[in-house]
């Protein structure tokens, strides 16, 4: 009975086997894909070849700035810093949802990024790119960028790239990066010299999308709502939304903070990040007036400026306070016939009046005590009828 049991489990253990076999062998993709670019550029046997006549044929600042990327790159690969989204990043993705995501710029580049999204181009070549790489999670993630003030003379270059990557330089120009350029519609793939026909030139008013497929690594561009063919498939390192320009221009980016023109990446909501995270909002400016709050604060202020100038003029303010009232306490004695209701804006009052200037510059009008004009009035009228009596 027992070698009978021994037999069923041997008998199992290797067709559980022959099954895992099965499957590595017949299930494994035909073509393998490079996962990353450790190692060298041996990974890749795809990159374009440029020859010594090309380069020199380039204007010399277009060769200076080309061989100064290329040598920056050799320094500074793909691999030499962390790229990867980690556990805290993602944690403040889920949070802040697409809030997480900004561009950044160097403060010795040309440009600046205000908003987290609106960027400006001032003049010379540069690119700017997003803090976080494009995630993994879902299948397909998608961005747009707006072009806003777009001269002529202004080339603009929408891509992804990887980091770091010369700021100085526009996306598909240096290896690791692709760029769709707007002067003559070409896409160009780690190299300004392989550029190849792909869509329409875009300007002024135009909007360009960016997706990217990360199963198959695959990047395809969108022109105004309308997808073009895709433009290069094999990536597989961490792609950083990269946006360039070697000119003035104004270019407004949308990571999924709000409805993007292609509809398709609205329905299946290929967006970045959700446009709102977990993270509670913060309450609307201005929800605060005339509570209770506030208003004890603004009492307690009130009540520490009285004592910094009560320190500064010695026993003599207490002994002000003792033997004077002050006005609130005046217009409590004559609120008699108020049904016990009085104005809450004399509550923040000073209890003693103050010498100093308010926050428009001007000096308070001279405190007059209710008495004392009661007073100035009865002896106006005892000098009149003093004639009468005389």
């Amino acid at each position: 009975m027992l070698s009978t049991y021994a037999w069923i489990f041997i008998t199992g253990i290797i067709v559980f086997f022959i099954i895992v076999v099965i499957l590595l062998f017949f299930t494994r993709s035909p073509i393998e894909l490079p996962l990353s670019v450790s190692g060298g550029d041996s990974d890749f046997e795809e990159w374009p070849v440029e020859s010594e006549e090309q380069v020199a044929q380039l204007p010399e600042d277009a060769r200076l700035s080309y061989e100064r990327a290329k040598v920056f790159q050799e320094r500074h690969p793909p691999d030499s810093i962390p790229t990867d989204i980690t556990p805290p990043q993602f944690v403040t993705i889920q949070e802040k949802g697409v809030s997480a995501f900004e561009f950044e710029w160097e403060p010795d580049a040309n440009c600046f990024v205000a908003g987290r999204t609106e960027i400006q181009f001032n003049y010379g070549e540069s690119c700017v790119q997003t803090n976080l790489p494009l995630p993994r999670n879902q299948e397909v993630y998608y961005w747009e960028a707006k072009m806003f003030e777009v001269p002529d003379t202004t080339t603009v270059s929408v891509g992804v790239a990887t980091k770091p990557y010369p700021s100085w330089r526009l996306p598909g120009w240096n290896r690791y990066s692709i760029g769709y350029f707007s002067n003559n519609g070409c896409k160009y793939f780690s190299s300004p010299f392989n550029g190849k026909p792909y869509g329409l030139t875009y300007t002024h008013g135009d909007v360009i999308g960016v997706g990217y497929r990360h199963r198959t690594g695959t990047i395809f561009f969108t022109r105004n709502g309308r997808k073009l063919e895709d433009a290069y498939t094999g990536l597989r390192w961490n792609l950083f939304p990269t946006v360039g320009a070697n000119g003035p221009c104004q270019v407004h980016v949308n990571l999924g903070q709000m409805g993007f023109v292609f509809v398709e990446a609205n329905v299946k909501k290929w967006g970045l990040a959700p446009s709102q995270g977990t993270r509670a909002p913060p309450p609307a400016y201005g929800s605060e007036n005339d509570t209770i709050l506030l208003a004890s604060g603004s009492f307690q202020n009130n009540g520490n400026n009285d004592n910094e100038g009560g320190s500064a003029s010695g026993s003599s303010s207490s002994s002000y306070s003792n033997h004077h009232p002050t006005q609130h306490q005046q217009y409590e004695d004559q609120d008699d016939g108020n049904d016990g209701r009085q104005n809450p804006v004399l509550i923040n009052i000073d209890s003693q009046p103050s010498t100093s200037t308010n926050s428009t510059g001007l000096e308070p009008p001279p405190y007059t005590s209710p008495n004392t004009s009661s007073n100035n009035s009865n002896n106006d009228q005892r000098q009149q009828q003093q004639p009468l009596l005389d």
